[in-house]
């Protein structure tokens, strides 16, 4: 049925309207640590557009319930009389009438996910991670916070307090403030950006080296880029807030800030090990997709790309061997065959139902494509361009105007220009159509071999001059 052009007019308005008052709203909060045992904070704030509606985040990166930590929410008006609201559904109410100023609990308990505590704000005995983004109503866009803490806790944040600690953000949606007892920090420049890790808890390195670790990885990540995505970044290192096994880990990359949580490994070398290589994926992700602003989901190339781009940078720093890139890409081939029954859609249709079943077709599938864009690149180019020269110009449209465009078309648009068409994307990314990933690396001079139930990717025993000149470049002695 086609509408009658005033009601698409009608639409679009409504839009337009719903996004001016998105981009005008601005909340003033103060988050206080009521209690730790059960774990609650208290919300006091005031919202600059009045609202019947009040709604919190109920589904996260696969977690739903959220809404439901809300509690004794109570509401006023501008001029401080009581407003009636009542609940709809976990993280819905409805106010009687028009109301600026809210007070509620949140209960904090850690998820019983070990995974889920670096998406989500939770709170322990000894530390808190707090994100306006599931504390607060939506739609959330400007804020200015305070927190009242427990005596003796330090904040890290990647914004400036100031003396008085009141955060002024234009983007509350991308802040995180990590507090506790035993947080203490560490500072490097890399290209003017000032970076800052924090750590919390005991590690079997020091400090300063595992600081440096994050460093050297920021510094990589800027050489491919040629830049720096902002001024200010802030990499949180800190065990999970419940008993976890030391091989597990969990990151997210909000804004500036990195949290990463993680079990803690015995010895100094394994303990370091476990958090360059997350941590290679995960700091990428300042630049994408946070440094591009780009609109929608393309997991797909900011997740699945970044798996190989985080291993060439491993390699790249001595950490990873190129036989390790070769096993890595064979992992990699050996999940996404155990995925046959959902390398049914596009990476495009994968990425927009990541939190539904899609997940590992985006980072497995994703990645794989990666591998072989960057070799075919490098071979159409006779060695002169890889990979890293598609991150380089979609940084420099980023610096340049295209915050605020559609994501897909202009990473896709990036990916094509560079190879000169779109036949490999209309393939891969675009189509369904199943990679037969030995079939795609022969022409390379690499084999791919099974052995039992893994497989195994080696070097071809007759290359050709060209093969071997291209493998050289990815690490071929």
């Amino acid at each position: 049925m086609r509408l009658p052009l005033y009601s698409i007019t009608l639409i679009f308005l409504l839009f337009a309207i719903a996004a001016t008052t998105a981009r005008a709203q601005m909340t003033e909060a103060r988050i206080s640590v009521v209690s730790i045992s059960p774990p609650r904070v208290r919300v006091v704030g005031t919202r600059s557009v009045a609202t019947r509606v009040w709604s919190f985040r109920n589904n996260y990166a696969g977690m739903v319930g959220l809404g439901e930590r809300i509690e004794s929410l109570s509401l006023s008006d501008e001029r401080g009389a009581s407003v009636p609201v009542r609940k709809l559904a976990p993280g819905e109410f409805t106010a009687e009438r028009d109301a600026t100023k809210f007070t509620y609990e949140i209960r904090l308990d850690p998820p019983t996910s070990a995974g889920d505590a670096a998406h989500v704000s939770w709170l322990t005995e000894s530390r808190c991670a707090l994100m306006p983004g599931d504390l607060l109503p939506l739609p959330l866009a400007r804020a200015r916070l305070s927190f009242e803490l427990p005596g003796g806790w330090k904040i890290a944040a990647s914004e400036e307090g100031g003396a008085a600690e009141v955060y002024d953000l234009a983007d509350a949606e991308s802040f995180v403030a990590f507090a506790g007892g035993d947080v203490r920090e560490r500072a490097a420049k890399v290209r003017g950006m000032r970076l800052r890790v924090a750590f919390a808890g005991d590690w079997a390195f020091a400090d300063e080296e595992g600081a440096g670790v994050v460093a050297a990885i920021v510094k990589e990540h800027a050489k491919t880029f040629d830049g720096v995505p902002r001024k200010d970044a802030l990499v949180v290192v800190a065990p999970f807030p419940r008993q976890s096994v030391a091989s597990q880990w969990a990151a997210e990359a909000r804004g500036g800030t990195v949290l990463y949580l993680s079990g803690r490994a015995p010895s100094r070398a394994s303990a370091l090990m476990r958090l360059g290589a997350p941590l290679a994926h995960e700091l990428f992700h300042l630049w994408v997709p946070n440094g591009l602003g780009l609109a929608g989901d393309y997991g797909w190339f900011y997740e699945g790309f970044t798996n190989y781009q985080a291993l060439r940078a491993s390699q790249r720093l001595g950490d990873l061997s190129f036989n390790d890139y070769l096993d890595a890409l064979a992992r990699a081939s050996d999940a996404y065959d155990a995925l046959k029954g959902q390398d049914t859609v596009s990476l495009l249709e994968a990425s927009s139902r990541r939190w539904t079943g899609s997940n590992a077709l985006v980072y497995h599938k994703g990645m794989l494509v990666a591998a072989l864009y960057d070799l075919k690149l490098r071979s159409a180019s006779g060695g002169k361009r890889s990979l890293d020269d598609v991150y380089r110009a979609l940084f420099r449209r980023a610096l340049s105007g295209s915050r605020g465009l559609d994501a897909n078309a202009v990473a896709l648009g990036t990916l094509e220009e560079l190879l000169g068409g779109r036949e490999f994307t209309d393939k891969f990314v675009r189509g369904a159509q199943r990679i037969d990933l030995a079939a795609e690396l022969q022409p390379y001079g690499l084999l791919l071999e099974r052995t039992g139930a893994r497989s195994r990717l080696v070097v071809s025993g007759s290359l050709r001059g060209a093969q071997r000149d291209l493998l050289r470049q990815i690490g071929l002695q």
